[in-house]
């Protein structure tokens, strides 16, 4: 992470929000960490030098003022007092939670299915149950965050996935299989407002020059989730059972809330007065968002979007395979405990972070430095994304068949290696598809990440399940890497072919 050398002190007033289409002036400020204060004519940016050297590049672009962009006309320009690094720390918080609540069950369905007697096969529904519901939340989740407010819409999914969360236990000791179903289908439903709600309110709050460095920061939130889970979940299981999993990881959500409300307190407050500024002056207020208004059918017809969409669900198809049964595969192939199975995935989930970061730090260096075109930087990230874990995976089908034939020769450490790479190439994606709804439409980013996370979220439920179905009949762990390999490969050249960083909606 490179360093800056020198603090800055800066105050400035925070202008009107730009109208759409207007690009911010760049503006490279020191080491800062930002504090905005509200007044009834304006907000000011306080700068203070303690702000986390991990963020320090990140604030060198964003706009000393912390001013908000406002980039729907659906909505009245309102100047909301919240900095960038305030948000951008928030939701980086919120990613790492919805990352340790949903890994939760990937360590504690170990133990789980020993205490309650449950096959690969119904193991792969419990956690394609979420996914389903997650689902549902994406494809409508970016409407509903560019039609309400994002930070509402947000809150009103951590509340829910929390509260499922806690419910998870309870579902499980009934030993009703339906009713456990619906409680991951219902924390699934919470977080799949997440991720549309972060990408609206990064487009409103930070440059369109330092995106990919900061979703690639808020992105590593989840990795660091669950780093965390594998980490603590043994420890919990261990000591307080398989139940405090999910206790303690529930109540999370609602910590984060006590820093998160003042962010929706103020903005009532901003709305509050501009209405009282908009009778004052006889100004109309601004329309409503309507469903009509997305351009559903200039979707359906981008080629640009669809390559998004085929990156987005062969990526998460790796994603969920990784996510759902890295420790029944380390448990199943190599005869490993909880406790050693979770130590097996956390080094590539480490890796992940520090690749995610990398990713989004090199993109924006080629992209404003003139070396690669936007298009070229976004195919490029996208790539290594998509094309090194195909090679890992089809290096991992066939150190399960060393392993299955010298289960005491090095195939443990081989596997150990080839998932590490797998992950930590995948973390480019960031830089790749993760950053590309921002470029083709800034106004319908968050409607866009929705619907493609939405499909990425059907296509990685029904994998989960087929894994488990496949694992069920066949125990060939090699047949399951070998076609998410293929699903990497396919989706690799369709962004190649029809990929672009081009705006392409309003």
């Amino acid at each position: 992470m490179i360093s800056v050398s020198q603090n800055v002190a800066l105050v400035s007033p925070i202008r009107k929000a730009p109208r759409v289409g207007s690009r911010l002036p760049r503006r490279d400020v020191g080491f800062l960490k930002i504090r905005a204060e509200a007044t009834s004519s304006r907000t000011r940016a306080v700068a203070r030098p303690t702000a986390p050297p991990a963020l320090a590049e990140l604030l060198q672009t964003i706009r000393s003022s912390g001013q908000s962009l406002t980039t729907s006309k659906a909505m009245p320009e309102i100047d909301l007092p919240v900095s960038p690094l305030a948000l951008i720390a928030l939701t980086s918080a919120v990613s790492f939670i919805c990352s340790i609540d949903r890994a939760a069950m990937s360590v504690a369905i170990l133990p789980m299915s020993q205490t309650f007697d449950w096959d690969d096969g119904v193991k792969g529904a419990i956690s394609s149950a979420f996914f389903a519901g997650y689902m549902v939340t994406n494809l409508c989740g970016g409407y509903l965050a560019t039609r309400f407010s994002p930070k509402q819409v947000l809150a009103g999914g951590v509340v829910l996935w929390s509260l499922f969360t806690l419910a998870t236990p309870a579902a499980a000791a009934s030993q009703s299989l339906p009713e456990l179903l619906a409680v991951r289908s219902m924390m699934g439903i919470g977080e799949g407002v997440s991720y549309p709600s972060i990408q609206n309110l990064v487009r409103t709050h930070v440059p369109d020059h330092a995106r990919s460095r900061a979703l690639s920061f808020i992105y590593s939130g989840h990795q660091m989730g669950t780093i965390m889970s594998y980490i603590a979940s043994p420890i919990l299981i261990s000591h307080l059972g398989w139940e405090s999993v999910f206790f303690v990881f529930g109540s999370l959500g609602f910590v984060w809330l006590l820093s998160w409300s003042p962010l929706i307190a103020a903005e009532k407050e901003e709305k509050k007065q501009q209405q009282l500024h908009d009778v004052a002056t006889a100004t109309p207020p601004a329309a409503p968002l309507r469903i009509q208004d997305v351009p559903w059918m200039e979707f359906a017809k981008s080629k640009p979007f669809w390559a998004i969409v085929a990156a987005q669900v062969t990526v998460g198809i790796g994603s969920c395979l990784s996510f759902s049964w890295l420790p029944t595969y380390y448990s199943e192939v190599f005869k490993v405990d909880v406790a050693h199975s979770a130590a097996f995935c956390l080094v590539p989930f480490i890796a992940t972070v520090l690749a995610t970061n990398a990713a989004g730090h090199v993109a924006d260096r080629l992209i404003n430095n003139n070396i690669l075109t936007k298009t070229q930087t976004r195919k490029l990230m996208q790539t290594v994304a998509s094309l090194g874990p195909a090679a890992c995976l089809l290096r991992l089908a066939f150190t399960h068949e060393a392993a299955v034939d010298d289960p005491a020769g090095n195939g443990l450490a081989d596997a150990v290696v080839m998932v590490t790479a797998w992950l930590a190439l995948g973390g480019f994606s960031a830089a790749g598809y993760g950053s590309n709804h921002q470029d083709i439409s800034s106004r319908w980013a968050g409607v866009m990440f929705g619907l493609s996370n939405g499909l990425a979220s059907i296509a990685g439920s029904a994998s989960i399940y087929a894994t488990g179905m496949v694992l069920h009949q066949t125990h060939d762990w090699s047949l399951i890497f070998e076609s998410a390999a293929v699903m990497y490969i396919i989706g690799a050249g369709v962004y190649l072919k029809w990929g672009s960083a081009e705006q392409h909606f309003e």
